[in-house]
């Protein structure tokens, strides 16, 4: 099959595109600048200075069965105008342009578009829609002008909504967390007692890699790592898997969420204190997946990364 990855050079991307050759699939990737990068090995690459902007789509597009669409901004710090332009205008310009031309597009959106926290209960495909920032938001306006396309055009469109995804290469706040955790200071976390859905990188591009071959993929589906586990439970993990001792002391969550609140950290405590608990039954069911890396695999691979880059 001849698939389209755009985002190919970032975390997801790079691992997706790995996974597809793998299968055997022929991969093309829009690249802000050509390189010899290892991980675009094997990837054609197409100059394409900025998706949201003017260019061939047709070229890129030419030949192609299947549009996976990874790339994004998420970063909390960007400007809400640049978010809508990354997330959104590229989104539906290359959609648009891929309408008539592709058999499939599978859009990578998040589990934000439902919000932060699940609450006691677990996160669903038709579950509520509360997007609580710029790119939860953004995400979910996409999924739906998407849709609208979709159904006029015929074109078979594939949502996955990810919760956190760690692995090697892993940026932002997971990178945060284990250097926290490999530091060895007291993490005031022993009190924390909720629910946390996360994916390693390589269970997502296996993912990914079946809603672009199956079927029955089209539709919006959650995926996840099989465990859920806490806050300090993942804390404990991650000590084990980078050889150190883990120091977790009693701090009441609330008290953790007001230091947070006048520290301007409130979202970061939000994620390590909440809940965000994804149903995955329907992935399992429709596409017959499970995730192929179990969580003290997956890591235990991010460990080994994480001290090679250490070194």
């Amino acid at each position: 099959m001849r698939i389209v990855v755009t985002g190919a050079s970032g975390f997801v991307g790079a691992a997706l595109c790995r996974e597809l050759l793998a299968r055997g699939h022929d991969v093309r990737a829009p690249v802000r600048r050509v390189t010899p990068a290892a991980s675009l090995s094997g990837v054609q690459q197409v100059l394409v200075p900025d998706l949201a902007m003017d260019f061939d789509r047709h070229t890129l597009l030419a030949d192609i069965d299947v549009v996976v669409h990874l790339a994004a901004i998420a970063h909390r710090a960007a400007p809400e105008a640049e978010i809508r332009r990354i997330n959104i205008d590229a989104t539906l310009r290359l959609a648009e342009a891929a309408r008539g031309l592709v058999r499939r597009f599978v859009f990578m959106s998040s589990v934000k578009v439902h919000g932060e926290d699940s609450g006691d209960g677990a996160y669903t495909e038709t579950g509520p829609m509360l997007p609580q920032d710029a790119y939860g938001r953004a995400k979910l306006e996409a999924e739906r002008a998407l849709g609208d396309l979709a159904a006029r055009s015929g074109m078979e469109l594939a949502l996955i909504r990810p919760p956190l995804v760690y692995g090697p290469g892993v940026k932002a706040n997971f990178l945060r967390l284990l250097r926290w955790v490999d530091s060895g200071l007291p993490l005031p976390l022993a009190s924390v007692h909720n629910r946390r859905s996360l994916i390693y990188v390589g269970n997502l591009a296996d993912a990914v890699a079946r809603c672009v071959e199956h079927p029955s993929a089209p539709g919006s589906l959650f995926v996840s790592d099989d465990e859920i586990v806490s806050t300090p439970e993942l804390v404990s993990r991650i000590a084990r898997s980078l050889g150190g001792p883990v120091r977790l002391v009693r701090v009441p969550t609330g008290f953790l969420r007001f230091l947070g609140t006048i520290s301007g950290r409130g979202e970061a405590v939000r994620r390590l204190t909440g809940n965000l608990v994804i149903d995955t039954a329907k992935s399992r069911r429709v596409l017959d997946w499970r995730p192929p890396t179990t969580l003290d695999e997956g890591l235990a691979e991010t460990a080994r990364w994480f001290r090679s880059k250490r070194a």
